[in-house]
């Protein structure tokens, strides 16, 4: 709606007037007018047994009038307050057309790139399209679609003017694709039970659709092909798709029990589920023009305004944690935390609403994630570094010792680590004295130094030279949150009284300043 068409005249409006008047008595006993610079109020004697339906029906004579009727009540007596109805915008269709066709190809273009990462593959291909745009954007939109449409039908069934979908496309590189779907009430809420009735509609739909299909996607999850730790999965403007982690909600993790334990690789048909999940726990924020806020309002009344503050408050807080929610809390301010009150707030809702409004409550609750996503921090340390000095060095070498330490992955998904081992002091005899080698010197003792490397799988990796470099198709998986135990044996047929050595590790796909670790050995020989 948009614009005003005046004030209701007097005086030489008074046919006006009396149409008002006589629409009002059909269904109320009318016995005061006031006139008012915007509106006329007209008080009227109520039954509480029959307001619901005749307000209903006076609200739809005054709407083919052009008048919208307000229920009020001052000072012990009840008004009907009419206001000339705002004039509605032309409907452009083209425009919902537009932003579903231009949704159609973000979401696509994410699903070919999320499928790319689940197959492991490197560059995309027509295949990657398909198959992102059947098993992630499909289900995706499928779910806001129905989310919707079941505002749209809930709308019309309550005899409202509502829009059609309006879809948002989000391009690269935000991960999805789209920011959802919305649809325009252009009419205010009669009553209570009307505004629960189309706030929840969408998010019992949409949910309904996401849970089987999240299940599906969990059960072809486990049949995921394997990818290597090492692998980092494609970037694009800045996002990376291979290097993300979901967070949990409570109902997530209720459905992940039914798979087995262990499960890495997720399938894109289970992330369109958990986005579906998550987009209703957001939308389900008791929190101005949001349907929880239609839900909330219509259950607790003018006291949900407190439930509104108190969700702002707490986005403000979580953004401490996930910076998009600062965003969200921003926007929500900006719309407005108070939600109008519908036209008719005086009948209450009935108890199997608020039984249906308290499952939703558990769907918000349940489905709400504090950190949706995010990515792994790179979390890996050194412990228990020893160095032992064998009774009996390699043939032909002068010093050989055996270093050993425990290799520390803390973070909850597995990675591929890189290792390198480098001498970076030497002291040798010299006379009833020692010395320490300069550069030059340290790098002609190393030249014939020997290294070999014992993997934790029995594998062994022999290098030579000042610096030992684990190759790459030897590198370290360590799985999520798991401690490895790593060997390395050094020798030189050139003689040092003390050898210091630094080992470090490098995670692969990690962030830039994480997923680096080191540790120091010295060894002392007889």
């Amino acid at each position: 709606m948009s614009g005003t068409a005046g004030p209701i005249p007097s005086g030489s409006g008074a046919t006006e007037l009396d149409r008002i008047r006589a629409l009002v008595a059909s269904q109320f006993p009318v016995y005061e007018t006031r006139i008012g610079p915007q509106s006329v109020l007209l008080a009227v004697h109520l039954d509480p047994a029959t307001l619901e339906g005749r307000f209903d029906r006076l609200r739809q004579d005054l709407w083919e009038q052009g008048y919208i009727p307000l229920l009020r009540r001052e000072g012990g007596e009840d008004f009907v307050e009419v206001l000339r109805r705002p004039r509605a915008r032309r409907s452009r269709e083209w425009v919902n057309v537009a932003l579903l066709l231009a949704t159609v190809a973000t979401t696509v273009f994410a699903g070919a790139m999320i499928w790319l990462t689940y197959v492991g593959g490197v560059s995309l291909t027509v295949t990657d399209f398909v198959d992102g745009g059947l098993f992630f954007a499909g289900p995706l939109l499928a779910i806001l679609g129905v989310h919707e449409f079941a505002h749209y039908w809930m709308a019309r069934r309550r005899r409202l003017d509502a829009s059609l979908p309006y879809f948002i496309p989000i391009p690269p590189p935000f991960l999805f694709g789209t920011f959802g779907a919305f649809v325009s009430i252009r009419e205010p809420f009669p009553d209570r039970k009307a505004l629960f009735d189309v706030g929840v509609a969408g998010p019992i739909a949409g949910f309904a659709l996401s849970v089987p299909i999240a299940l599906a996607g969990l059960v072809l999850s486990a049949h995921s092909p394997v990818l290597p730790a090492s692998y980092c999965g494609p970037s694009f403007l800045g996002q990376s798709y291979g290097n993300i982690l979901l967070g949990p909600s409570l109902f997530w993790w209720v459905l992940s029990q039914f798979l087995p334990p262990g499960l890495l690789n997720l399938h894109p048909l289970a992330l369109a589920g958990w986005v579906g999940i998550f987009i209703t726990a957001i939308n389900l924020l008791p929190a101005g023009s949001l349907d929880g806020g239609h839900v909330f309002r219509a259950l607790l009344g003018d006291r949900a305004r407190f439930v509104s503050y108190a969700a702002a408050i707490l986005l403000f807080g979580f953004g401490f944690f996930y910076y998009g929610w600062l965003l969200f809390a921003i926007l929500v301010l900006l719309l407005g935390l108070r939600h109008p009150p519908p036209l008719n707030d005086r009948t209450p809702l009935d108890a199997k609403r608020y039984v249906v409004g308290a499952l939703v409550a558990v769907v918000l609750v349940s489905g709400f994630v504090i950190v949706p996503l995010s990515t792994p921090p790179g979390t890996v340390s050194f412990s228990n570094a020893e160095v032992q000095i064998p009774g009996v060095t390699p043939p032909g070498a002068a010093i050989a010792a055996n270093l050993s330490a425990e290799v520390t992955n803390g973070d909850p998904v597995p990675h591929g680590y890189a290792f390198t081992a480098t001498v970076t002091t030497v002291v040798v005899a010299n006379g009833t004295s020692n010395r320490t080698l300069n550069a030059s010197e340290l790098a002609a003792w190393a030249t014939t130094l020997e290294w070999r490397y014992v993997l934790p799988n029995g594998t062994t990796v022999e290098l030579t030279g000042p610096t030992a470099t684990l190759p790459g198709v030897d590198e370290v998986t360590i799985n999520a949150t798991s401690t490895i135990s790593l060997g390395i044996d050094f020798w030189n047929s050139a003689a040092a009284v003390v050898v210091d050595v630094a080992l470090g590790t490098t995670q692969s796909c990690a962030e830039s300043g994480t997923g680096t670790a080191g540790t120091l050995f010295s060894a002392t020989f007889p």
